[in-house]
């Protein structure tokens, strides 16, 4: 058996991001992902073995991508307000520039997919923010951030981070450096004693 062509593998995860920032997650089928991919569908079977399993092996990808560029110039020995900043940025323009991705990754975490491995997948999270998780508890022990659960306070970020995105996505206010200031700003206020 010759080994699989992992070109072809990112084209159908990638397809599985163009297909729901046009349609949303509910579009994602196996016809839709082989036309988008370029693939036909018997060769879909040869990588994934559902459609499930293609949904999955889309969110472990883009999870991967997005911490990796979340923690980009991350210095924890810097103030808590200042790392946090840069993390925020970094999800930030994240979000802007891979627009399908994000679009999916908001569908998933929202949608029953999530639940088919999530033990697993929180684990995985909680592993690949452990950097977050450390800055939030750093702060908490410098009585900067509020005593709240991490997870709590990791998901006001998160949403913080998403609302900026989609306002700026949507126009509703421009991209200009004041505006992420102003939006940190608010996060900052939300989560700081």
């Amino acid at each position: 058996m010759r080994p699989l062509d992992s070109v072809k593998q990112e084209k159908i995860i990638q397809s599985v991001f163009v297909i729901t920032g046009k349609h949303g997650l509910a579009g994602v089928n196996i016809a839709g992902i082989s036309k988008t991919a370029g693939v036909g569908a018997g060769t879909l079977y040869t990588y994934f073995k559902s459609k499930e399993d293609i949904v999955q092996a889309a969110y472990a990808s883009v999870e991967d991508k997005m911490t990796q560029k979340m923690y980009a110039q991350f210095d924890s020995s810097l103030p808590v307000k200042q790392s946090l900043k840069q993390i925020y940025i970094n999800m930030l323009n994240y979000r802007l520039n891979h627009y399908d991705e994000t679009v999916f990754i908001d569908q998933y975490i929202q949608s029953n997919y999530i639940q088919l491995n999530f033990s697993r997948q929180m684990d995985e999270f909680e592993h690949q923010n452990k950097p977050l998780y450390d800055l939030l508890k750093k702060g908490q022990q410098e009585g900067i951030i509020k005593i709240l659960a991490p997870i709590m306070l990791i998901s006001f970020f998160d949403g913080a981070v998403r609302s900026c995105s989609t306002g700026i996505v949507q126009k509703l206010f421009p991209l200009k450096q004041q505006v992420l200031d102003d939006c940190f700003d608010l996060l900052w206020r939300g989560i700081t004693q």
